[in-house]
């Protein structure tokens, strides 16, 4: 039934999702516990220090109670963008709306993942160049299509710096669907660089504290820590990734041996993705030992579509939506 429901494509299908955001909100059942009780000390739980988030870190700091509204604006773009991506590029052998589920119960499973932070942002604009880029595969030009996903990438890294680094997916994508030419390799660079230099000069003149990228890299000294889930939770919660992350890798294979050379690329394209996403979030982890949630979530939440769309009895599929949502409720509503 749950499966079913976002197994078509249909608008209809976002109509649970601000529901669903406001019952996995963090500190719901915290029962005043400030590590789970964001809104009242958001900017001692995100990373902060490149401008285009500066006036949202502005924004919370003056009204607390504005990071709901906020998270649940950026969680439905960036479920609305992984759909969209996900079924223009193709990346799944029919169109659907699973992701926009999956990528809010992935974000809510970890501490903090709703928030409205900057990794979280700057996805939102990443999936939209990532678009921009794969659904221009096989055109005669491109050339303007790859300068604006540099364009896009510099704009999410004005948001969060490590963004930047994703310009190697844009290089990753022309190296398996094109021949070599350096023009190409070249556009998405200097649309990257062209962003961070306007706006590097923009703020020089008038802001130059919001323009931090160290900040923008390190939570804050003094962050409160996330609370620690009961060990039965973390038991059931790897037990079930563990079964999901199997049935994802056997999915992706068979639909991957299944696909034409153009829908390999693709998927090989996503792929490239989220091991990037995955060299970022090691990076944050090696840095603070947190990671930004949205790292994992965004990839994730694509990649666990495949065993669900290719589940041969729709009861398995809901059984894994279900465990999720479970355990969301678990982590946001106990202690």
């Amino acid at each position: 039934m749950l499966t079913a429901f976002f197994r078509q494509d249909r608008p209809t299908a976002f109509l649970p999702l601000p529901l669903l955001v406001l019952l996995l909100w963090p500190g719901a059942g915290s029962g005043g516990d400030p590590s789970f009780l964001p809104v009242e000390g958001i900017m001692g739980q995100v990373v902060a220090g490149m401008p285009l988030y500066a006036p949202l870190a502005a924004l919370f700091t003056a009204l607390p109670w504005a990071t709901l509204p906020m998270g649940l604006v950026l969680a439905l773009w960036l479920a609305h963008g992984l759909c969209q991506m996900a079924n223009d590029c193709e990346l799944h052998e029919r169109r659907n709306r699973l992701p926009a589920l999956s990528v809010i119960l992935l974000l809510a499973l970890m501490p903090f993942g709703l928030l409205p932070d900057a990794a979280l942002l700057g996805m939102c604009i990443v999936v939209w160049a990532l678009t921009r880029a794969w659904t221009s595969v096989g055109k005669a030009q491109i050339g303007s299509a790859l300068f604006d996903a540099g364009l896009l990438l510099g704009l999410a890294s004005l948001v969060y710096l490590p963004y930047a680094f994703l310009t190697v997916v844009v290089w990753a994508t022309l190296a398996v669907t094109r021949p070599f030419r350096l023009r190409e390799y070249v556009l998405p660079l200097a649309g990257l660089a062209g962003m961070l230099v306007v706006g590097w000069g923009a703020v020089h003149f008038i802001s130059p504290s919001s323009w931090d990228p160290a900040a923008s890299m390190h939570y804050p000294a003094g962050a409160t820590p996330p609370k620690a889930a009961h060990w039965m939770y973390r038991v059931v919660l790897w037990a079930v990734l563990s079964v999901l992350a199997v049935a994802t890798v056997i999915a992706f294979a068979s639909v991957y041996a299944r696909s034409v050379m153009r829908e390999k690329n693709i998927r090989a394209s996503f792929l490239a993705f989220a091991f990037a996403c995955g060299l970022l979030a090691l990076f944050a982890w090696w840095l603070d030992d947190r990671v930004p949630p949205v790292l994992l979530a965004a990839p994730g939440a694509v990649l666990l579509a495949y065993p669900l769309l290719q589940a041969r009895k729709p009861a398995w599929a809901d059984a894994g939506l279900w465990c999720l949502l479970l355990l969301a409720c678990w982590a946001r509503w106990a202690g």
